[in-house]
Protein backbone atom coordinates (compact mmCIF):
# COMPACT_ATOMS: atom_id res chain seq x y z
CA UNK A 1 0.00 0.00 0.00
CA UNK A 2 1.41 3.42 -0.97
CA UNK A 3 1.21 5.95 1.85
CA UNK A 4 1.38 9.35 0.20
CA UNK A 5 3.41 12.02 2.01
CA UNK A 6 1.54 15.06 3.26
CA UNK A 7 3.15 17.10 0.45
CA UNK A 8 0.86 15.30 -2.01
CA UNK A 9 -2.50 16.85 -2.88
CA UNK A 10 -4.92 14.24 -4.10
CA UNK A 11 -3.08 12.24 -6.77
CA UNK A 12 -0.53 14.96 -7.49
CA UNK A 13 3.03 14.63 -6.17
CA UNK A 14 5.31 17.62 -5.73
CA UNK A 15 8.60 15.98 -4.69
CA UNK A 16 11.04 13.60 -6.29
CA UNK A 17 10.70 11.36 -3.21
CA UNK A 18 6.96 10.99 -3.78
CA UNK A 19 7.48 10.39 -7.50
CA UNK A 20 10.06 7.71 -6.65
CA UNK A 21 7.69 5.84 -4.33
CA UNK A 22 4.99 5.97 -7.03
CA UNK A 23 7.28 4.84 -9.81
CA UNK A 24 6.87 1.49 -11.49
CA UNK A 25 10.55 0.65 -10.99
CA UNK A 26 10.36 1.22 -7.23
CA UNK A 27 7.13 -0.73 -6.87
CA UNK A 28 8.54 -3.71 -8.80
CA UNK A 29 11.75 -3.69 -6.73
CA UNK A 30 9.71 -3.42 -3.54
CA UNK A 31 7.45 -6.32 -4.54
CA UNK A 32 10.46 -8.51 -5.31
CA UNK A 33 12.24 -7.62 -2.07
CA UNK A 34 9.13 -8.30 0.02
CA UNK A 35 8.68 -11.67 -1.67
CA UNK A 36 12.26 -12.69 -0.88
CA UNK A 37 11.95 -11.54 2.74
CA UNK A 38 8.65 -13.32 3.29
CA UNK A 39 9.95 -16.51 1.69
CA UNK A 40 12.85 -16.52 4.15
CA UNK A 41 10.69 -15.78 7.21
CA UNK A 42 8.12 -18.39 6.15
CA UNK A 43 10.71 -21.08 6.88
CA UNK A 44 10.54 -20.22 10.59
CA UNK A 45 7.48 -22.33 11.36
CA UNK A 46 8.09 -23.09 15.02
CA UNK A 47 10.58 -23.71 17.80
CA UNK A 48 13.98 -25.00 16.74
CA UNK A 49 16.26 -25.90 19.63
CA UNK A 50 19.90 -24.92 19.91
CA UNK A 51 20.78 -28.63 20.12
CA UNK A 52 19.63 -29.13 16.52
CA UNK A 53 21.87 -26.53 14.89
CA UNK A 54 25.15 -28.45 14.94
CA UNK A 55 28.28 -28.17 17.04
CA UNK A 56 30.04 -25.65 14.77
CA UNK A 57 27.14 -23.20 14.80
CA UNK A 58 26.71 -23.71 18.54
CA UNK A 59 30.38 -22.97 19.25
CA UNK A 60 30.36 -19.86 17.05
CA UNK A 61 27.21 -18.68 18.77
CA UNK A 62 28.65 -19.00 22.27
CA UNK A 63 31.81 -17.23 21.10
CA UNK A 64 29.68 -14.32 19.84
CA UNK A 65 27.78 -14.19 23.13
CA UNK A 66 31.04 -14.15 25.09
CA UNK A 67 32.36 -11.35 22.90
CA UNK A 68 29.32 -9.16 23.45
CA UNK A 69 29.43 -9.79 27.19
CA UNK A 70 33.09 -8.78 27.25
CA UNK A 71 32.35 -5.60 25.30
CA UNK A 72 29.47 -4.68 27.60
CA UNK A 73 31.35 -5.63 30.76
CA UNK A 74 28.58 -7.80 32.11
CA UNK A 75 26.66 -10.98 31.39
CA UNK A 76 23.54 -11.00 29.23
CA UNK A 77 20.41 -12.12 31.06
CA UNK A 78 19.80 -14.74 28.36
CA UNK A 79 22.32 -16.16 25.87
CA UNK A 80 20.39 -14.34 23.12
CA UNK A 81 21.59 -12.79 19.88
CA UNK A 82 18.94 -12.28 17.22
CA UNK A 83 19.64 -12.81 13.54
CA UNK A 84 17.16 -10.03 12.74
CA UNK A 85 14.66 -12.36 11.06
CA UNK A 86 11.53 -13.87 12.51
CA UNK A 87 8.00 -14.88 11.69
CA UNK A 88 5.14 -13.58 13.80
CA UNK A 89 5.77 -14.70 17.40
CA UNK A 90 8.92 -16.59 16.42
CA UNK A 91 12.38 -15.04 16.51
CA UNK A 92 15.52 -16.54 15.01
CA UNK A 93 18.86 -16.45 16.82
CA UNK A 94 22.12 -16.15 14.90
CA UNK A 95 22.87 -19.86 15.38
CA UNK A 96 19.67 -20.72 13.51
CA UNK A 97 17.64 -21.73 16.56
CA UNK A 98 14.09 -20.35 16.86
CA UNK A 99 12.08 -19.41 19.96
CA UNK A 100 8.70 -17.95 20.89
CA UNK A 101 9.26 -14.27 21.72
CA UNK A 102 6.90 -13.52 24.61
CA UNK A 103 8.67 -10.40 25.90
CA UNK A 104 9.25 -8.67 22.53
CA UNK A 105 12.11 -6.40 23.56
CA UNK A 106 10.15 -5.46 26.73
CA UNK A 107 7.00 -4.75 24.74
CA UNK A 108 8.41 -3.22 21.55
CA UNK A 109 7.56 -5.78 18.86
CA UNK A 110 3.80 -6.01 19.39
CA UNK A 111 3.28 -7.12 15.78
CA UNK A 112 5.92 -9.80 16.05
CA UNK A 113 8.80 -10.28 13.67
CA UNK A 114 9.04 -9.67 9.91
CA UNK A 115 5.47 -8.38 9.71
CA UNK A 116 4.62 -7.73 6.01
CA UNK A 117 2.90 -4.38 6.64
CA UNK A 118 5.80 -3.06 8.67
CA UNK A 119 8.41 -4.36 6.27
CA UNK A 120 6.52 -2.51 3.52
CA UNK A 121 6.77 0.72 5.51
CA UNK A 122 10.47 0.12 6.14
CA UNK A 123 11.12 -0.16 2.41
CA UNK A 124 9.13 3.00 1.72
CA UNK A 125 11.39 4.81 4.21
CA UNK A 126 14.50 4.07 2.15
CA UNK A 127 14.54 7.45 0.34
CA UNK A 128 14.52 9.31 3.67
CA UNK A 129 17.48 10.16 5.89
CA UNK A 130 18.27 7.54 8.51
CA UNK A 131 17.50 9.85 11.45
CA UNK A 132 15.25 12.86 11.79
CA UNK A 133 15.58 15.71 14.24
CA UNK A 134 13.78 18.65 15.72
CA UNK A 135 15.32 21.26 13.44
CA UNK A 136 14.64 19.49 10.14
CA UNK A 137 11.62 17.21 10.51
CA UNK A 138 10.40 14.98 7.73
CA UNK A 139 6.76 14.54 6.80
CA UNK A 140 6.78 11.27 8.77
CA UNK A 141 6.87 13.24 12.03
CA UNK A 142 3.74 15.19 11.19
CA UNK A 143 1.92 12.06 10.04
CA UNK A 144 2.78 10.11 13.21
CA UNK A 145 1.82 12.92 15.57
CA UNK A 146 -1.43 13.47 13.69
CA UNK A 147 -2.22 9.76 13.86
CA UNK A 148 -1.82 9.79 17.65
CA UNK A 149 -3.40 13.14 18.47
CA UNK A 150 -6.53 12.47 16.39
CA UNK A 151 -7.14 9.31 18.43
CA UNK A 152 -6.87 10.63 22.00
CA UNK A 153 -10.62 10.21 22.40
CA UNK A 154 -13.61 12.46 23.19
CA UNK A 155 -13.12 14.64 26.22
CA UNK A 156 -9.34 14.33 26.21
CA UNK A 157 -7.50 17.66 26.22
CA UNK A 158 -4.25 16.42 24.65
CA UNK A 159 -3.63 18.71 21.66
CA UNK A 160 0.15 18.79 21.18
CA UNK A 161 3.03 16.35 21.15
CA UNK A 162 6.80 16.04 20.90
CA UNK A 163 8.66 13.06 19.47
CA UNK A 164 11.76 11.52 21.07
CA UNK A 165 13.86 8.38 20.88
CA UNK A 166 13.29 6.89 24.34
CA UNK A 167 10.61 6.54 26.98
CA UNK A 168 12.94 7.92 29.63
CA UNK A 169 13.45 11.11 27.63
CA UNK A 170 9.71 11.39 27.04
CA UNK A 171 9.26 11.30 30.81
CA UNK A 172 12.09 13.82 31.26
CA UNK A 173 10.30 16.20 28.89
CA UNK A 174 7.00 15.61 30.68
CA UNK A 175 8.62 16.60 33.96
CA UNK A 176 10.15 19.75 32.45
CA UNK A 177 6.84 20.78 30.88
CA UNK A 178 4.98 20.29 34.16
CA UNK A 179 7.59 22.10 36.25
CA UNK A 180 7.53 25.09 33.93
CA UNK A 181 3.74 25.23 34.13
CA UNK A 182 3.66 24.77 37.92
CA UNK A 183 6.74 26.86 38.81
CA UNK A 184 7.99 27.21 41.52
CA UNK A 185 6.60 23.78 42.48
CA UNK A 186 9.00 20.97 41.53
CA UNK A 187 8.18 17.82 43.52
CA UNK A 188 6.34 14.79 42.15
CA UNK A 189 3.94 12.44 43.88
CA UNK A 190 4.56 8.95 42.50
CA UNK A 191 3.46 5.48 43.56
CA UNK A 192 5.32 2.75 45.35
CA UNK A 193 6.82 0.21 42.94
CA UNK A 194 6.57 2.62 40.02
CA UNK A 195 9.07 2.81 37.16
CA UNK A 196 9.85 5.99 35.19
CA UNK A 197 13.30 5.36 33.70
CA UNK A 198 16.96 5.45 34.65
CA UNK A 199 18.08 9.02 33.94
CA UNK A 200 19.13 11.15 36.91
CA UNK A 201 15.64 12.55 37.40
CA UNK A 202 13.70 9.41 36.47
CA UNK A 203 15.80 7.12 38.71
CA UNK A 204 14.64 9.24 41.62
CA UNK A 205 10.98 8.89 40.67
CA UNK A 206 11.41 5.16 40.03
CA UNK A 207 10.78 3.33 43.30
CA UNK A 208 13.75 0.97 43.20
CA UNK A 209 16.86 1.84 45.21
CA UNK A 210 19.03 -0.47 43.08
CA UNK A 211 18.63 1.89 40.13
CA UNK A 212 20.24 4.80 41.98
CA UNK A 213 23.08 3.14 43.87
CA UNK A 214 25.92 5.63 44.17
CA UNK A 215 23.75 8.40 42.70
CA UNK A 216 22.61 11.65 44.31
CA UNK A 217 19.02 11.91 45.48
CA UNK A 218 17.41 15.35 45.61
CA UNK A 219 14.21 14.60 47.50
CA UNK A 220 11.96 15.49 44.56
CA UNK A 221 9.87 12.28 44.59
CA UNK A 222 7.36 11.37 47.29
CA UNK A 223 5.74 7.93 47.22
CA UNK A 224 2.09 7.05 47.67
CA UNK A 225 0.54 3.65 48.37
CA UNK A 226 -1.09 2.14 45.27
CA UNK A 227 -4.39 0.27 45.17
CA UNK A 228 -4.28 -2.93 47.22
CA UNK A 229 -6.74 -5.68 46.28
CA UNK A 230 -6.57 -7.15 49.77
CA UNK A 231 -7.43 -3.83 51.40
CA UNK A 232 -10.20 -3.11 48.91
CA UNK A 233 -11.35 0.10 47.25
CA UNK A 234 -12.30 2.26 50.22
CA UNK A 235 -9.20 1.55 52.29
CA UNK A 236 -6.94 1.94 49.25
CA UNK A 237 -8.45 5.29 48.28
CA UNK A 238 -8.29 6.43 51.89
CA UNK A 239 -4.64 5.51 52.25
CA UNK A 240 -3.62 7.18 48.97
CA UNK A 241 -5.59 10.37 49.55
CA UNK A 242 -4.34 10.66 53.14
CA UNK A 243 -0.75 10.38 51.92
CA UNK A 244 -1.41 13.03 49.25
CA UNK A 245 -2.82 15.44 51.80
CA UNK A 246 0.02 14.80 54.22
CA UNK A 247 2.56 15.57 51.48
CA UNK A 248 0.71 18.74 50.47
CA UNK A 249 0.66 19.90 54.10
CA UNK A 250 4.33 19.13 54.60
CA UNK A 251 5.42 20.78 51.33
CA UNK A 252 2.90 23.57 50.68
CA UNK A 253 3.13 24.97 47.16
CA UNK A 254 6.05 22.69 46.26
CA UNK A 255 4.30 19.69 44.65
CA UNK A 256 3.86 20.00 40.90
CA UNK A 257 2.38 16.71 39.74
CA UNK A 258 0.91 13.31 40.35
CA UNK A 259 2.72 10.76 38.16
CA UNK A 260 1.04 7.39 37.63
CA UNK A 261 1.23 4.20 35.58
CA UNK A 262 -2.41 3.12 35.32
CA UNK A 263 -1.06 -0.42 35.02
CA UNK A 264 2.27 -0.69 36.77
CA UNK A 265 4.87 -2.30 34.52
CA UNK A 266 7.96 -3.30 36.46
CA UNK A 267 5.86 -3.06 39.61
CA UNK A 268 4.03 -6.25 38.71
CA UNK A 269 1.23 -5.43 36.22
CA UNK A 270 -0.95 -4.08 39.00
CA UNK A 271 -4.03 -2.01 38.15
CA UNK A 272 -6.96 -0.51 40.07
CA UNK A 273 -10.70 -0.08 39.48
CA UNK A 274 -11.76 3.10 37.68
CA UNK A 275 -13.31 4.51 40.87
CA UNK A 276 -9.92 4.47 42.57
CA UNK A 277 -8.35 6.58 39.81
CA UNK A 278 -11.28 8.98 39.71
CA UNK A 279 -11.17 9.72 43.42
CA UNK A 280 -7.38 10.02 43.50
CA UNK A 281 -7.41 12.31 40.44
CA UNK A 282 -10.19 14.44 41.95
CA UNK A 283 -7.96 14.94 44.99
CA UNK A 284 -5.02 15.81 42.74
CA UNK A 285 -7.18 18.43 41.04
CA UNK A 286 -8.21 19.83 44.43
CA UNK A 287 -4.55 20.12 45.38
CA UNK A 288 -3.72 21.88 42.09
CA UNK A 289 -1.47 19.11 40.76
CA UNK A 290 -0.84 18.25 37.14
CA UNK A 291 -1.88 14.69 36.26
CA UNK A 292 0.88 12.93 34.35
CA UNK A 293 0.14 9.43 33.04
CA UNK A 294 3.10 7.29 32.03
CA UNK A 295 1.93 5.07 29.14
CA UNK A 296 5.32 4.13 27.76
CA UNK A 297 4.52 0.45 28.36
CA UNK A 298 0.71 0.47 28.35
CA UNK A 299 0.17 2.38 25.09
CA UNK A 300 -1.66 0.15 22.61
CA UNK A 301 -1.46 -2.90 24.83
CA UNK A 302 -4.30 -2.85 27.38
CA UNK A 303 -7.19 -3.35 24.95
CA UNK A 304 -7.53 0.34 24.07
CA UNK A 305 -5.06 2.65 22.37
CA UNK A 306 -4.43 4.47 25.67
CA UNK A 307 -4.86 2.92 29.11
CA UNK A 308 -6.67 6.09 30.24
CA UNK A 309 -9.29 5.24 27.60
CA UNK A 310 -9.70 1.76 29.03
CA UNK A 311 -10.50 3.26 32.45
CA UNK A 312 -12.54 6.19 31.10
CA UNK A 313 -10.25 8.91 32.44
CA UNK A 314 -9.95 11.11 29.34
CA UNK A 315 -10.78 14.44 30.95
CA UNK A 316 -8.27 14.11 33.79
CA UNK A 317 -5.02 13.75 31.85
CA UNK A 318 -2.78 16.81 31.44
CA UNK A 319 0.35 15.08 30.15
CA UNK A 320 0.89 11.54 28.86
CA UNK A 321 4.00 9.75 27.64
CA UNK A 322 3.93 6.89 25.12
CA UNK A 323 6.46 4.58 23.52
CA UNK A 324 7.61 0.97 23.15
CA UNK A 325 5.29 -0.66 20.59
CA UNK A 326 4.96 2.72 18.86
CA UNK A 327 8.62 2.32 17.73
CA UNK A 328 9.03 6.02 18.55
CA UNK A 329 8.34 7.78 21.86
CA UNK A 330 6.38 10.95 22.55
CA UNK A 331 5.09 13.28 25.21
CA UNK A 332 1.57 14.59 24.63
CA UNK A 333 0.11 17.53 26.52
CA UNK A 334 -2.90 19.81 26.87
CA UNK A 335 -2.84 23.26 25.30
CA UNK A 336 -2.32 25.04 28.60
CA UNK A 337 0.81 22.92 29.21
CA UNK A 338 2.39 23.85 25.87
CA UNK A 339 5.95 24.84 26.93
CA UNK A 340 7.63 28.08 25.99
CA UNK A 341 10.20 27.99 23.21
CA UNK A 342 13.58 26.68 24.30
CA UNK A 343 12.49 24.36 27.10
CA UNK A 344 12.39 21.17 25.05
CA UNK A 345 14.30 20.26 21.90
CA UNK A 346 16.89 17.67 20.92
CA UNK A 347 18.91 16.41 17.99
CA UNK A 348 17.02 13.18 17.34
CA UNK A 349 13.25 12.76 17.02
CA UNK A 350 13.54 9.21 15.72
CA UNK A 351 14.58 7.21 12.69
CA UNK A 352 12.52 7.61 9.54
CA UNK A 353 11.73 3.89 9.66
CA UNK A 354 10.50 4.13 13.27
CA UNK A 355 8.36 7.19 12.59
CA UNK A 356 6.82 5.67 9.49
CA UNK A 357 6.13 2.25 11.03
CA UNK A 358 4.81 3.95 14.17
CA UNK A 359 2.10 5.65 12.15
CA UNK A 360 1.16 2.36 10.50
CA UNK A 361 1.04 0.61 13.87
CA UNK A 362 -1.44 3.18 15.20
CA UNK A 363 -3.60 2.65 12.10
CA UNK A 364 -3.50 -1.13 12.42
CA UNK A 365 -4.32 -1.08 16.13
CA UNK A 366 -7.34 1.16 15.67
CA UNK A 367 -8.67 -0.18 12.37
CA UNK A 368 -8.02 -3.93 12.33
CA UNK A 369 -10.03 -5.32 15.25
CA UNK A 370 -7.45 -5.28 18.04
CA UNK A 371 -9.21 -2.98 20.52
CA UNK A 372 -12.34 -3.20 22.64
CA UNK A 373 -13.87 -5.94 24.80
CA UNK A 374 -14.21 -8.27 21.81
CA UNK A 375 -10.94 -7.22 20.19
CA UNK A 376 -8.01 -9.53 19.60
CA UNK A 377 -6.01 -8.25 22.58
CA UNK A 378 -8.77 -8.95 25.12
CA UNK A 379 -9.48 -12.35 23.59
CA UNK A 380 -5.86 -13.35 24.06
CA UNK A 381 -5.90 -12.03 27.64
CA UNK A 382 -8.95 -14.14 28.48
CA UNK A 383 -7.33 -17.18 26.86
CA UNK A 384 -4.18 -16.71 28.92
CA UNK A 385 -6.12 -16.46 32.19
CA UNK A 386 -8.19 -19.55 31.33
CA UNK A 387 -5.12 -21.60 30.38
CA UNK A 388 -3.19 -20.67 33.52
CA UNK A 389 -6.19 -21.29 35.78
CA UNK A 390 -6.65 -24.76 34.31
CA UNK A 391 -2.98 -25.47 34.90
CA UNK A 392 -3.23 -24.16 38.47
CA UNK A 393 -6.14 -26.52 39.13
CA UNK A 394 -4.48 -29.46 37.42
CA UNK A 395 -0.90 -30.40 36.70
CA UNK A 396 0.47 -27.20 38.30
CA UNK A 397 -1.55 -27.33 41.51
CA UNK A 398 0.43 -25.41 44.11
CA UNK A 399 2.87 -24.09 41.51
CA UNK A 400 0.94 -21.01 40.30
CA UNK A 401 -0.11 -18.14 42.53
CA UNK A 402 -1.53 -14.85 41.30
CA UNK A 403 -2.48 -14.61 37.60
CA UNK A 404 -2.68 -11.14 36.04
CA UNK A 405 -3.67 -10.10 32.54
CA UNK A 406 -4.58 -6.52 31.63
CA UNK A 407 -4.94 -6.82 27.89
CA UNK A 408 -1.57 -7.80 26.47
CA UNK A 409 0.20 -7.34 29.81
CA UNK A 410 0.28 -10.86 31.24
CA UNK A 411 2.00 -12.21 34.33
CA UNK A 412 1.83 -14.97 36.92
CA UNK A 413 3.53 -15.88 40.17
CA UNK A 414 5.44 -19.16 39.97
CA UNK A 415 5.84 -21.25 43.11
CA UNK A 416 6.67 -19.00 46.09
CA UNK A 417 7.49 -15.97 43.96
CA UNK A 418 11.13 -15.69 45.02
CA UNK A 419 13.63 -14.26 42.56
CA UNK A 420 15.49 -17.57 42.52
CA UNK A 421 12.33 -19.48 41.59
CA UNK A 422 11.33 -16.95 38.94
CA UNK A 423 14.76 -17.02 37.34
CA UNK A 424 14.77 -20.83 37.35
CA UNK A 425 11.42 -20.84 35.54
CA UNK A 426 12.62 -18.23 33.03
CA UNK A 427 15.78 -20.19 32.23
CA UNK A 428 13.82 -23.43 31.86
CA UNK A 429 11.37 -21.65 29.54
CA UNK A 430 14.29 -20.34 27.48
CA UNK A 431 15.60 -23.89 27.10
CA UNK A 432 12.13 -25.05 26.05
CA UNK A 433 11.90 -22.28 23.45
CA UNK A 434 10.03 -19.42 25.17
CA UNK A 435 11.53 -16.02 26.04
CA UNK A 436 9.85 -14.20 28.94
CA UNK A 437 11.04 -11.92 31.76
CA UNK A 438 10.09 -10.90 35.28
CA UNK A 439 8.40 -8.05 37.15
CA UNK A 440 7.20 -7.21 40.64
CA UNK A 441 9.10 -6.60 43.86
CA UNK A 442 8.39 -9.62 46.01
CA UNK A 443 6.58 -11.71 45.24
CA UNK A 444 8.19 -11.65 41.81
CA UNK A 445 6.25 -12.71 38.73
CA UNK A 446 6.99 -14.07 35.29
CA UNK A 447 6.16 -11.27 32.85
CA UNK A 448 4.91 -11.66 29.28
CA UNK A 449 4.45 -8.85 26.76
CA UNK A 450 3.53 -11.09 23.83
CA UNK A 451 3.20 -10.05 20.17
CA UNK A 452 -0.59 -9.86 20.27
CA UNK A 453 -0.59 -8.47 16.73
CA UNK A 454 0.88 -11.72 15.42
CA UNK A 455 0.06 -14.40 18.02
CA UNK A 456 -2.78 -16.86 17.38
CA UNK A 457 -4.84 -18.47 20.14
CA UNK A 458 -3.38 -21.85 19.20
CA UNK A 459 0.15 -20.47 19.56
CA UNK A 460 -0.74 -18.96 22.94
CA UNK A 461 -2.05 -22.38 24.01
CA UNK A 462 1.29 -23.86 22.95
CA UNK A 463 3.20 -21.29 25.01
CA UNK A 464 0.98 -21.94 28.04
CA UNK A 465 1.69 -25.67 27.68
CA UNK A 466 5.41 -24.95 27.76
CA UNK A 467 4.91 -22.74 30.82
CA UNK A 468 3.20 -25.68 32.51
CA UNK A 469 6.12 -27.95 31.65
CA UNK A 470 8.66 -25.43 32.96
CA UNK A 471 6.78 -25.04 36.24
CA UNK A 472 6.56 -28.78 36.79
CA UNK A 473 10.23 -29.25 35.95
CA UNK A 474 11.35 -26.49 38.34
CA UNK A 475 8.94 -27.65 41.02
CA UNK A 476 10.21 -31.25 40.81
CA UNK A 477 13.83 -30.08 40.93
CA UNK A 478 13.13 -28.03 44.04
CA UNK A 479 11.73 -30.95 46.03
Amino acid sequence: MIRRPSICVGEQSFSQAALLLDSEAFQIAKKNLLEVLLQASAKLQGIRSGDSVGSEAKAAYHEAIAGLQADKGRELYFPFLSSGLGRGPFVELIDGSVKYDMITGIGVNFFGHSHPELMSEMIDALPADVMQGNLQPGHEQQELLRAILTRVGPGARLEHGWLLCSGTMANEFALKIIRQKKFPATKVLAFRDCFAGRSTAMQEITDNPKYREGQPVYGEALYLPFHDEVQGLEESVGATVAAMREAATRYPGKIAALMIELVQGEGGFKAAPREYYVRVFDEARRLGLAIWVDEVQTFGRTGELFAYQKFGLHEYVDVVTVGKLLQACAVLYARDFNPRAGLIAGTFSGSSVALRTGRRIVEMLTEDGYLGEDGRIERLARRFRENLRRSAEGRCRGLIGDIRAVGGMMAFQPLGGTMEEVKAVLMRLFDLGVIAFYCGHGPYLVRLLPPCGALSEAQLDDVCGLIETALVDVGEKGK
